[in-house]
């Protein structure tokens, strides 16, 4: 896989890069700026872009969306130690590949980058932990869990899990359609914009919703 490594630590950068290598990935660019990034994107067409969200003298978000814009075909994923919720939702409704914590171990971004490479969007859980620690979308009496039906937990307990659709589907035995239905009841009933905000209702032990065989 080629990809394109940006961060501002440049001891981070090297050391990621090097171990990237390792695993067989080709690091086209380490870059240490969003503009030095985009550039790289621009010049080489990586499979994936992994860049941070904080920089000194730019903005990750920002470069991300003008890979988007302007290279579709380049998957981003999102390397943060940033744990600010506005941050990861803002990103999220960007329609990224994926995001994974800096402290997260080498074969856990690995596998972050492998799915975005193949089209399937993944998010660190740790990550999603924290998230969903930080606040609550809905207010009211009573868990806002309840407010959905078994088969919506069980879609939201595969979307916990970092399934895409086609993987729900194949993992259920249900629709495509079916299952973009009950996505689009968990967002309603939940009151959030997107799923990541919905898997953020999650808690990290035995009370959140979990997919059958989990």
């Amino acid at each position: 896989m080629r990809i394109v490594v940006c961060d501002d630590d440049r001891l981070l950068l090297e050391s990621l890069s090097r171990a990237l290598e390792h695993k067989g990935f080709t690091v086209l660019a380490a870059t240490t700026t969003p503009r030095e990034a985009v550039a790289a994107v621009r010049r080489y067409r990586p499979d994936v872009l992994l860049i941070d969200l904080g920089f000194p003298d730019g903005d990750g978000l920002d470069a991300a969306r003008d890979v988007r814009r302007d290279h579709p075909e380049t998957h981003v994923v999102i390397l943060t130690a940033s744990e600010d919720p506005a941050s990861l939702l803002e990103a999220d409704k960007l329609g990224l590949a994926g995001y994974v914590g800096k402290d997260q171990r080498l074969d856990g971004i690995v596998e972050v980058l492998q799915r975005a490479a193949q089209g399937k969007g993944r998010v660190d859980k740790a990550l999603l932990r924290r998230l969903g620690g930080s606040s609550d979308p809905v207010s009211g009496e009573g868990s806002v869990l309840e407010r959905l039906t078994a088969q919506e937990r069980v879609v939201l307990g595969c979307l916990g899990d970092g399934l895409s659709t086609p993987e729900i589907v194949a993992r259920l035995g249900i629709s495509h359609t079916t299952v973009r239905s009950h996505i689009q009841a968990i967002l309603a009933k939940l009151g959030v914009h997107s799923r990541l905000q919905a898997v953020a209702v999650l808690r990290d032990g035995d009370g959140g919703p979990r997919a059958v065989g989990q």
